[in-house]
C-alpha cells in the first residue's frame, strides 16, 4: 500500500451521537455519481417493529443490560449482531451508500487490520487484470478498481462479514455490498447474478454472485470498491492484485489520505500546491510536462496525479498500457 498501515482504533460508543453534526475538515463529496437509484412506485412502505431494513442504532442502549422489557432486550441483541454497529450505528439495506465520512471519521487517523486469526483470511473477489483503476476516468469520479471477467464467472466476497445490500441499482447494476467488522465495506458491481441476500453472513472466498454487464457498464467486468466508513479508498493502495494477496495486513488511513488522495472532487478542484503535492510536479520541455516515474508508480496514479488519463499518457509516449515502468523514466503528460 502506501506503506503505512488500515487496525481500527475503538470508538467509544458515547462518542457516537447521530443527532450532532461536526464541521467537515475537508470538502466532502456527499454525492457518488456512482450511486443512482432506482425509483420506487412513491408508495410509503409499512415498516414492522422487526425489519432492520433501516435501523437506527442509539449507542447508549447498547451498553444497557437492565432494560424492564424483554422485546427491547431482544432488539438490542438484534443490533448488536450488525458488524462495526459501533462506528456505523445504523444498519441500512435499501441505500447504497447512505453515510458521511466526515462526520463518521472522529480522530486524524485509523489503524485497521484487515484480517483476524480467526477469519477465513482474505481472497481476491476475482482472478483477472484490472482494466481500469481508482481515479479520474473520462471526466468523471472512478471510485473503484475494475477486474476483467466474462459474463457468468464466480465471484467471491473479499474477507468475512455480512451483506447489507443486495439489489439493482440503476448505475451499479446488480449489486452486493459487505460490511466488515473493522468498519470496511466492500461493494461488487454489475453482476449478472446476484447469490446472496441482506443480513447473510458470508466468508472470504465464499460465491456471493456471477460476474455481468448491468448497470451502467460497457462490457463484462466487476467493479470492486472498498469503503471506510463510506468514503472510497484506493484498493490497490491494500491489495496486490497481481499477486492476490495483501500488501499489508494492518492500514493506516489518515484525513491526510483523503485529502489528498481519495477525495476525488475536491482534488480535481484544488491547486497542487494546495495539497502540498510535491511529488506530483514535472519539469517542462518543448513537449510539454515530462514526469520522472517514482517507486511505486503505475500509469494510473501517475495518470491520477497530473489530471489526464492512462489512455493519454500512452499516446504521447508510444507505449502500451501494460508496459513496465522504470525508475527515473522520463513519461510525457
Amino acid at each position: 500500500m502506501m506503506g503505512s498501515s488500515l487496525m481500527l482504533s475503538a470508538f467509544s460508543p458515547s462518542t457516537l451521537n447521530t443527532t450532532i453534526k461536526p464541521k467537515s475538515f475537508f470538502a466532502f463529496n456527499s454525492v457518488n455519481p456512482d450511486e443512482k437509484p432506482i425509483k420506487d412506485d412513491g408508495k410509503k412502505k409499512i415498516v414492522k417493529r422487526d425489519d432492520t431494513t433501516k435501523m437506527v442504532i442509539n449507542p447508549l442502549s447498547l451498553v444497557n443490560t437492565t432494560d424492564e422489557h424483554d422485546h427491547e432486550e431482544e432488539e438490542v441483541d438484534s443490533l448488536l449482531a450488525f458488524p462495526s454497529n459501533d462506528l456505523y450505528a445504523s444498519w441500512d439495506t435499501a441505500t447504497i451508500h447512505p453515510y458521511s465520512f466526515a462526520q463518521c471519521f472522529k480522530k486524524d487517523s485509523a489503524t485497521i487490520n484487515l484480517t483476524e486469526p480467526t477469519d477465513c483470511g482474505f481472497v481476491l473477489p476475482f482472478n483477472g487484470n484490472v482494466t481500469s483503476e481508482f481515479g479520474w476516468r473520462k471526466r468523471r469520479p472512478h471510485y473503484g478498481t475494475d477486474i476483467d471477467l466474462e459474463t457468468g464467472d464466480t465471484v467471491g466476497a473479499a474477507f468475512d462479514g455480512m451483506v447489507r445490500i443486495a439489489k439493482l441499482n440503476r448505475s451499479y447494476g446488480n449489486v452486493v455490498i459487505i460490511r466488515h467488522k473493522n468498519g470496511l465495506e466492500t461493494v461488487y458491481a454489475h453482476l449478472s447474478k446476484i447469490l446472496v441476500e441482506a443480513g447473510q453472513t458470508v466468508e472470504a472466498g465464499q460465491m456471493i454472485g456471477l460476474g455481468g454487464n448491468t448497470g451502467h457498464s460497457f462490457g463484462s467486468h466487476l467493479h470492486f470498491e472498498m469503503r471506510y466508513l463510506g468514503q472510497a479508498i484506493d484498493a490497490e493502495d491494500f491489495i496486490d492484485f497481481a499477486a492476490g494477496s495483501l500488501k499489508n495486513n494492518s492500514v493506516m488511513i489518515t484525513k491526510s489520505d483523503v485529502e489528498t488522495k481519495y477525495d476525488l472532487r475536491a482534488l480535481h478542484s484544488r491547486q497542487k500546491k494546495d495539497l502540498n503535492l510535491s511529488r506530483v510536479s514535472g519539469s517542462k520541455s518543448k513537449y510539454g510536462k515530462v514526469y520522472t516515474v517514482r517507486k511505486g508508480d503505475t500509469l494510473g496514479r501517475i495518470a491520477q496525479r497530473n489530471h489526464t488519463t492512462i489512455k493519454a499518457i500512452c499516446k504521447k509516449n508510444g507505449i502500451k498500457q501494460t508496459k513496465v515502468l522504470r525508475l527515473g523514466q522520463k513519461l510525457k503528460v
